[in-house]
């Protein structure tokens, strides 16, 4: 598997994600009171890369994690408002993604 196949992996997996929420914007399940969000299954697949070391899971995972790292930023914390779909598709969320993604591709790529 090459590099720049899970790359695009990880583009193809942002751009699904952004895609279905934004012609379906369903916010994410509830356990009791605690919400889970995509970045929790990204964090979820990264974790099970561990134990199978399949790299398509990282990708995966790591494009989930990076899909919703700016609402991090944003609300300055991982507690966030049930009608948060105004600042998950604001173009502040869309740079900090294509700068994350730019520099993580340059930095992997050199090693």
């Amino acid at each position: 598997m090459t590099f720049n196949f899970l790359f695009s992996t990880y583009i193809f997996a942002i751009l699904g994600t952004r895609t279905l929420l934004w012609f379906y914007p369903k916010h994410a399940p509830k356990v009791g009171d605690f919400q889970l969000h995509h970045y929790m299954y990204g964090l979820c697949l990264g974790a099970l890369y561990l134990l199978i070391s399949s790299p398509i899971l990282l990708a995966l995972g790591v494009a989930l994690f990076v899909d919703e790292l700016p609402l991090f930023f944003i609300f300055k914390g991982w507690n966030w408002p049930d009608n948060h779909w105004k600042q998950y598709h604001s173009w502040q969320s869309l740079v900090f993604i294509a700068i994350v993604s730019i520099l993580g591709y340059f930095l992997l790529k050199g090693y």
